[in-house]
């Protein structure tokens, strides 16, 4: 994946976090709403503004939107989740990318004359970050793919 298709794709995936924030929030007003009528419906038995029955129904199709609200809630936060971790992976490979792209400057430049003690260090620096990330975007990527590949 090159750069500009990296950027972009993390450009999309922030994209659709705002959306699906958005939609969350939007989902807990629902949820919030759905509460509030359950509290309200059994007043209005109590003062005679509705009928036994008329209150049990309605409190009974409350408490299906409800558990269907929060059903949808919960699977919006696992697509959240993947979502996220997807970003996380790609924010990852972009610093690895970036990381090793220094790494090759400093190597050029330490070929031109003696290496700096500065050079020395940064470049160490560099190839244990390369290293340790590498490794970290490799399973982040395996496992998103795994998980995928199962759901399938």
């Amino acid at each position: 994946m090159s750069l500009s298709q990296l950027q972009q794709t993390m450009a999309m995936l922030r994209i659709t976090l705002a959306d699906l924030q958005h939609k969350e929030r939007q989902m807990d007003a629902v949820v919030q709403q759905f509460r509030t009528q359950l509290r309200r419906l059994p007043r209005q038995v109590i003062y005679g503004k509705t009928s036994l029955e008329l209150s049990l129904s309605a409190m009974g199709e409350v408490e299906e939107r409800l558990a269907d609200a929060l059903a949808n809630r919960r699977r919006l936060l696992v697509i959240k989740k993947a979502a996220r971790e997807e970003l996380e992976a790609l924010e990852l490979i972009k610093r690895v990318d970036e990381a090793r792209s220094k790494l090759q400057d400093l190597r050029e430049r330490s070929t031109d004359g003696a290496p700096l003690a500065e050079a020395i260090a940064e470049l160490r620096s560099l190839e244990q970050f390369i290293a340790e990330n590498s490794k970290r975007a490799e399973w982040a990527i395996t496992a998103s793919y795994q998980e995928r590949s199962e759901a399938s």
